[in-house]
């Protein structure tokens, strides 16, 4: 058994589903289960329609409604035959009637926008492509069955970004998911679980990739196959630079390393599940299946390039946690952190630290005054904002001392800051002013990659653009259309006759 996922941007119209049948088809007799996003940017319209009802702009959250509505039908028109069509027809008519009734509530002041109702509703877009992909499977000549991810993925009530609880899950799936897949392609939604008392949440953004990782550990399939929209993991970020070279093959720790520095292909605790069970990750582009993508292992290729890939972020403060006197150690104030953050809801992430200093990041440059002068004596705290965190990820990076003095010479004049690692590690990191970002990833980029180890790297494949159809034919175009086929037919069979 294999699992294959597929993104947002894979199942964004007919013509990106056709062509994820087609792949799911071509695999077929390795026994496939397939997970799937929500189609293209239905998440971030979901996300705007609770935030109009929110701010009681009712028009402004059915205005979204019906547009997301209208996208869903159409793209299930065009898919789908009329018998096909029917189930599939009354079930979006109940999933968007309960929204509208909901976000009209929200909007008149009956119904609040708690985390566990925001689940609920950042859901529906899995909920819908899971169901709309199933019956386009079936009528494509794929036996498929659906699975709703809430009967299978059990998580904490954390709402927004639940954890699972993986060996109960673990238990549900083997319980249910082999037995069906002996038949048929087994379909569910990415993103979404539900916790013991049956309220829906969900996994984070990325969380699709989350889900395809905790199913796949629990088949425990041959592979997990992650369907993107590019062609794998790169040695920097496209949109930040256009002449990367795509990463063949990646190590679990270098993978996650990387995930968790920010780079979007997947989410930070995809690879720990498959890990645990050996089981190879593939990275690989919907619109260019014929290029090698990345494959994530045990173990990487061999390469002559010490640095794999770069990742960045920007828009973050960084605190600096000293020790004011050499005999105390930083490590000795650790009651006085967890008093001083107790309660903080911010994204607070442990960068580096040494015996007298630690470094912590907190996203979106946030200001905290208040933390210079924190209640407990032993410690100072120090803050700069708007800055950047560049991570080089390559095996055994933390203990190349030849990488290190190099990266010294390269950011001379940066403001950089190279952060202490406390263990061995595979990825480097480097905070600087975010100004100097653009220049700086050049330098380094140019100076790792200008002889790239073909065993390792190659060049990205000019891909096809995904098509995104962000308008589909209007029902009242598409009636119109037929009542004009009909009226030719009528036509033409009166001139025959």
């Amino acid at each position: 058994m294999i699992l294959m996922k597929f993104g947002g941007s894979s199942v964004a119209s007919p013509t990106a589903i056709r062509r994820v049948a087609s792949i799911v088809q071509s695999q077929v007799h390795l026994k496939p289960v397939v997970v799937v996003s929500a189609m293209g940017t239905t998440t971030n319209k979901l996300s705007s329609i609770l935030q109009h009802a929110s701010a009681g702009e009712s028009y402004l959250a059915w205005k979204l409604i019906k547009e997301l509505r209208e996208f869903h039908f159409c793209v299930a028109e065009d898919l789908l035959s009329t018998d096909s069509l029917q189930p599939i027809d009354q079930y979006l008519r109940e999933t968007f009637r309960d929204l509208h009734v909901r976000m009209a509530e929200v909007g008149d002041g009956e119904r609040q926008v708690t985390p566990e109702e925001t689940d609920w509703v950042l859901s529906l877009g899995e909920q819908l492509s899971s169901r709309i992909v199933t019956a386009a499977f079936v009528d494509l000549g794929i036996p498929a069955s659906h699975f709703d991810a809430r009967k299978l993925i059990l998580t904490d009530d954390r709402f927004n970004n639940a954890t699972p609880r993986y060996w109960e899950t673990y238990a549900k799936i083997r319980w249910t998911v082999p037995h069906a897949a002996k038949d048929s392609v087994v379909v569910l939604g990415g993103f979404m679980g539900a916790t013991e008392k049956g309220q829906t949440t969900t996994l984070g953004r990325g969380g699709s990739d989350l889900t395809a990782s905790i199913v796949g550990a629990a088949i425990n399939a041959d592979e997990i196959q992650i369907w993107k929209d590019v062609d794998g993991m790169l040695t920097c970020d496209p949109r930040l630079r256009s002449d990367g070279y795509l990463v063949k093959t990646l190590s679990y720790d270098e993978a996650a390393q990387l995930a968790k520095a920010g780079a979007k292909i997947l989410h930070p605790e995809t690879v720990a599940p498959a890990q645990r069970l050996h089981i190879p990750i593939a990275l690989r582009n919907t619109f260019n299946p014929e290029a090698p993508g990345t494959t994530i292992a045990a173990t990487s290729a061999a390469c002559a390039n010490p640095v794999k890939s770069i990742v960045c972020k920007s828009g973050i403060t960084l605190l600096e946690i000293h020790s004011p006197r050499p005999e105390v150690s930083v490590g000795d104030c650790s009651l006085a952190l967890r008093e001083l953050f107790v309660g903080r809801k911010k994204n607070i992430e442990l960068l580096g630290m040494s015996d007298s200093v630690i470094y912590l990041a907190v996203d979106r440059g946030a200001e905290y005054p208040e933390l210079q002068t924190p209640g407990a004596a032993c410690m100072e705290v120090h803050l700069r904002s708007d800055q950047a965190l560049i991570t080089l990820v390559g095996d055994g990076l933390t203990s190349n001392q030849d990488i290190r003095r190099q990266l010294v010479t390269l950011l001379s004049g940066a403001q950089a800051l190279l952060l202490p690692q406390e263990s061995p590690s595979c990825a480097l990191r480097i905070v600087m002013p975010a100004n100097y970002l653009s220049s700086y990833l050049a330098i380094l980029h140019n100076a790792f990659f200008a002889a790239p180890d073909i065993r390792v790297f190659a060049r990205p494949s000019v891909a096809p653009a995904p098509q995104v159809e962000t308008h589909p034919v209007q029902p009242e175009d598409r009636e119109s259309r037929k009542r004009h086929l009909l009226t030719l037919t009528t036509k033409l069979w009166a001139l025959r006759n």
